[in-house]
């Protein structure tokens, strides 16, 4: 049909018509006009398209049609259908009204307690029709009933609705045609009413072994007996009708409460709320989630403070079994994404802070019932429109609800724009081991030394970054330490693992004499401009040398001691300053060896053909004769040492030998008494060839 000439733009009708009778013609309808009562989405709609002519004394002066929209747009009422809009287009009426379907369409579907409801529901209209508002309904039947999506009955066929001063006898001959000849009398509602129950009942009879709604036959007794008396007089008011049992059973009574919660005192709310869960656990909970689940998320519940404390965390949260095994929430998540969760998305559209900040206290509840789909396309793009708000607390609580959807969409999705890697993964990788068992607790310092005072530790414990070693007895577990900006310094790891081959390496004069002094060197060189951080390594390697040289203390004697330490400690240099960071080997600095003024006191010299014990010593333990280390010159070391010769009266001067095809550099001797002689050498030209060097004209 279309949407030409309609009032509400944009509505979309269905071509295919629900019911057709000789009134109308019922279609179903879908308008895209938003609402904020339908969640912001588009509204369902049932479209009554009225017939141009229609026969008959009884709609002479007004046609069924015009008296249907005349009458829905006075009465008012939550079981009566609901209006929305009327329009005329090429001659035709057309009403609109809330999305609903026959009752003999679904009657059959129908379970005992919806029935009990919706007989309840008409009967309630029917009390505010008649004996409030002074009208009178001549068609109660099924016909007259209609059934909306969420399963609540509605009282429709208002075009035979007249006000009570209107009825007489005329038109109530006029409207024998379609009125139960057996209905006669002035009280004509109470006996439709009786028929239409019976009818109902008829049809939906439990099932074998299904006790069903308790006090059926009673009630189907009091039909007959009382409502169609054949005396009217006698026949009970629709109201008294009301207190039969079977309309107050626990179960109807909580869906009438529910329904009619406006009109309860605060007072009868408090007391009702706090009750609600345990009345309700007796009930099954397909029963209960189907019947009353648009009620329990309605506005006014979520907004009554006693029911934001005594309902809602049992409602909103999927069923659970705590350690006493007893159940917490009353759904499980099978029955929560059957019928709560369709209303949780309609209202999750809605633009009410107050409705969305409780919808967001439970965020996760929800969500991990929904698919990727279904986040993206029905809650990411509502969330994000609550960041913009001006509201603090919902804006904060929005934020954390989208960081709660980052593991499950990722963050792509979420946040979207253009990505990249920000932050590096700084954990060690090789320096580190895995194994538990050779792990420290605490991470220690690595903070670099900055003054020698650490070495007077107790027992001559070898100290890094004023960090005490572990013993051996007590090793406990090590925590990853934390990386410094830029990551670990992979130059050490590398080191690390090339150590055994700079050990073989170091075993050969010729290769160690020149790698010892430029290693040594570029240690200095670079400490300034490379950041190491670890000197977990060096600690190990500089507390087994010095054990070792502990049991070599006690074995050798005093002159094959001096020896070995300078051949231990030569090796162990070059390892050490390879594989050690700039501040390890600061603080290793600060113990230079003194093994060479040792040498110097011994009466007897020893021809040493071996470069490394050349190099700079460092001694692990403290000499005995000083018990204050004085401040360490890093420099010493390095100057040039220039032998000048000088004429000794104490003691003969003794010439060192050494093969000069093996060496192309002259011989430097570390004894101070040849540094005389030495001095007088020069740069070392022999005093016969002075005669060949030209230094100028005169």
């Amino acid at each position: 049909m279309g949407n030409e000439g309609s009032k509400l733009k944009g509505l979309i009708i269905d071509k295919n018509a629900v019911e057709v009778n000789d009134f109308w013609a019922l279609y179903n309808a879908e308008s895209p006009t938003t609402s904020n009562e339908e969640g912001g989405g588009a509204q369902l709609l049932s479209i009554f398209q009225g017939e141009i002519l229609v026969k008959g004394q009884l709609w002479s002066p007004v046609g069924p049609m015009e008296r249907a929209i005349k009458n829905l747009m006075i009465y008012r009422h939550p079981y009566i259908l609901k209006y929305v809009t009327t329009w005329e287009q090429s001659g035709q009426k057309h009403l609109a009204t809330e999305r609903v379907r026959p009752l003999n369409d679904v009657l059959a579907k129908q379970s005992d307690i919806q029935v009990c409801l919706g007989l309840r529901t008409i009967l309630c209209s029917l009390i505010f029709l008649i004996e409030k508002a002074l009208a009178r309904h001549l068609n109660i039947c099924t016909h007259s009933v209609y059934v909306t999506d969420s399963g609540s009955w509605r009282l429709a066929g208002f075009e035979y609705v007249w006000k009570a001063k209107e009825v007489n006898k005329q038109l109530l001959d006029l409207a024998s045609t379609f009125m139960d000849p057996k209905n006669l009398g002035e009280d004509f509602e109470q006996f439709a009413f009786a028929s239409l129950c019976e009818s109902v009942l008829e049809k939906c009879r439990p099932a074998a072994g299904d006790a069903g709604t308790p006090h059926v036959p009673d009630f189907r007794e009091y039909c007959s007996t009382h409502l169609k008396h054949k005396n009217t007089e006698l026949r009970p008011k629709l109201s008294a009708v009301l207190l039969h049992p079977y309309f107050n059973h626990e179960f109807v009574l909580i869906h009438s409460f529910l329904f009619e919660l406006p009109l309860k005192s605060i007072q009868e709310r408090q007391q009702f709320f706090s009750t609600l869960i345990d009345r309700l656990r007796c009930f099954d909970e397909q029963m209960v989630a189907s019947q009353l689940a648009s009620d329990l998320l309605s506005r006014m519940v979520l907004l009554d403070p006693t029911a934001q404390l005594c309902v809602q965390p049992y409602v909103l949260r999927t069923k659970v079994t705590d350690g006493a095994g007893a159940t917490v929430s009353l759904f499980s998540p099978q029955t929560y994404v059957q019928y709560l969760l369709p209303h949780i998305l309609k209202m999750f559209r809605l633009r009410d802070a107050q409705i969305r900040l409780i919808l967001l206290d439970y965020f996760m509840e929800y969500v991990r019932l929904l698919d990727d789909e279904q986040l993206q396309s029905e809650i990411l793009p509502h969330l994000q429109l609550g960041m913009s708000d001006t509201n603090d607390v919902l804006v904060a609580k929005t934020l954390r609800s989208m960081a709660d959807l980052v593991p499950i969409l990722g963050a792509n999705k979420v946040l979207g724009g253009d990505r990249r890697r920000c932050f590096s993964d700084g954990r060690p990788h090789a320096a580190v081991s895995t194994d538990s068992q050779h792990l420290l607790t605490e991470p220690r310092s690595i903070t670099p030394l900055m003054n020698g005072n650490s070495i007077d530790a107790e027992d001559d414990e070898f100290m890094v970054s004023g960090s005490p070693l572990p013993t051996e007895n007590n090793v406990a577990p090590l925590s990853l330490r934390l990386s410094p900006d830029g990551g670990e310094d992979e130059k050490d790891q590398t080191n690390l693992i090339e150590k055994p081959q700079e050990t073989d390496r170091s075993s050969d004069p010729e290769i160690n004499s020149n790698s010892s002094t430029a290693d040594h060197d570029n240690t200095l060189i670079n400490a300034d401009e490379e950041e190491v951080w670890s000197d977990w390594d060096t600690t190990d390697e500089l507390q087994r040398l010095h054990v070792k040289q502990a049991g070599l203390e006690e074995q050798l004697p005093t002159g094959e001691l001096a020896l070995n330490i300078l051949e231990t400690n030569s090796s162990a240099s070059t390892q050490a300053t390879q594989a050690s960071s700039s501040d390890s080997y600061r603080t290793a600095c600060s113990n230079l060896s003194i093994s060479t003024t040792k040498l110097a006191a011994q009466p007897s010299r020893m021809l040493i053909d071996d470069l490394n014990a050349l190099d700079i010593q460092v001694q692990l333990a403290t000499p005995p004769g000083r018990s204050e280390l004085t401040e360490f010159d890093f420099f010493k070391d390095m100057e040039p040492v220039i032998e000048c010769k000088a004429t000794s009266s104490s003691a003969p001067t003794e010439v060192i030998h050494v093969d000069a095809s093996r060496f192309a550099a002259a011989t430097v001797t570390p004894n101070g008494d040849d540094l005389g002689d030495e001095a007088n050498q020069g740069w070392g030209h022999d005093d016969q060839d002075e005669d060949d060097v030209v230094w100028g004209t005169n």
